[in-house]
């Protein structure tokens, strides 16, 4: 009989589990181990919801779990803050602590080791290392990321002076499998943007990204699915207009800009039949914002930050709301 093939080569045989009679007292059940007997891609799915250390520190546990983590779970790859500072305590304890190149050198491992398939990545913008741009870009052409769900990316190290542009054949790869995208810290050029078209993905994150207008509005109608938008500190042109049969949530956010570039301080709502939520997030102490809604018949809340400084003007129609809620004549 041939032996099953998996994604890491053949399946070995597991030996079937001894039956258990109804009269088997509880106690006679201690140390059965029943986790074992559940087939390899439902383990997968298990490890898959742990801590992305701990997860693969289940490849000690015993000789057929060496592939689980590796082949059958699904990859959550999240460098964020806590996953971080625990790495480097633990590298503290051991005397030494951990560069970002090392850091990113760890991640271009897991990458390369793991044979199942991508389910999220994220990398904030707290490194620093050599041939950032290369680097990533590495990154995202990994087979390790394939079908690639959620994406959590910050392109440029916040502490540096420019923004790099976000490469345009990575953008591409995930173009049909992404659910959830947040990318800060970037340029988004034309010809990235270009041709997109995002059929599944249901949340789009902008923060601190230099685009166009042109640009902004493709991706917003290149979203058929898109129920949640937030868009926070974004640079090139002044005003974003929303059309969008499926947007159910729009946050939208100001703040201090590093660069001259001018930044959006306006949003109008064309149309957006299904829009429930909008959310004024953050404002900056020397920006008004300016909303206006034109058509969102199902539009249940509207939240707006309030400052000595700075005003949020806003909008229903042609009726001006002041920012204690009053419509003004």
């Amino acid at each position: 009989m041939a032996m099953e093939m998996g994604p890491c080569g053949p399946i070995p045989k597991r030996s079937r589990p001894a039956s258990v009679s109804p009269s088997t007292g509880v106690g006679e059940l201690v140390g059965v181990d029943r986790i074992s007997d559940l087939p390899d891609v439902i383990l997968g799915e298990i490890v898959s919801l742990l801590p992305l250390d701990e997860g693969a520190r289940t490849q000690i546990l015993a000789s057929r779990w060496r592939r689980i983590w590796r082949c059958y779970a699904p990859l959550n790859l999240d460098f964020c803050a806590p996953l971080v500072a625990r790495t480097r305590r633990r590298r503290r304890r051991r005397g030494r602590g951990l560069r970002d190149d090392e850091l990113a050198g760890l991640i271009s491992r897991i990458l390369s080791s793991h044979q199942g398939t991508g389910r999220r990545f994220c990398v904030h913008s707290s490194f620093r290392f050599s041939n950032q741009a290369a680097t990533v870009e590495a990154w995202l052409q990994s087979a390790a990321l394939d079908n690639l769900q959620e994406l959590n990316l910050w392109h440029t190290n916040e502490r540096l002076p420019d923004y790099l542009p976000l490469p345009r054949s990575a953008v591409f790869r995930f173009s049909t499998t992404l659910r959830v995208a947040t990318i800060a810290h970037c340029k988004l050029p034309d010809s990235t943007v270009q041709g997109l078209q995002f059929a599944h993905l249901k949340q789009l994150g902008l923060k601190q990204v230099l685009i166009s207008e042109h640009s902004m509005h493709h991706i917003i109608a290149a979203c058929p699915a898109l129920e949640c938008l937030m868009i926070e500190r974004i640079f090139g042109f002044c005003c974003v207009r929303i059309n969008s049969l499926s947007l159910r949530s729009i946050g939208v956010g100001t703040g201090i800009s590093r660069t001259n570039e001018l930044q959006v301080v306006e949003l109008v709502v064309d149309n957006a039949p299904c829009l429930k939520r909008l959310l004024h997030l953050q404002m900056d102490a020397c920006l008004d914002m300016h909303i206006a809604v034109i058509s969102a018949p199902k539009l249940e809340t509207f939240r707006c930050c309030l400052s000595q400084w700075a005003s949020t003007r806003f909008g229903v129609g042609s009726a001006p709301i002041q920012r204690d809620g009053t419509l003004m004549a």
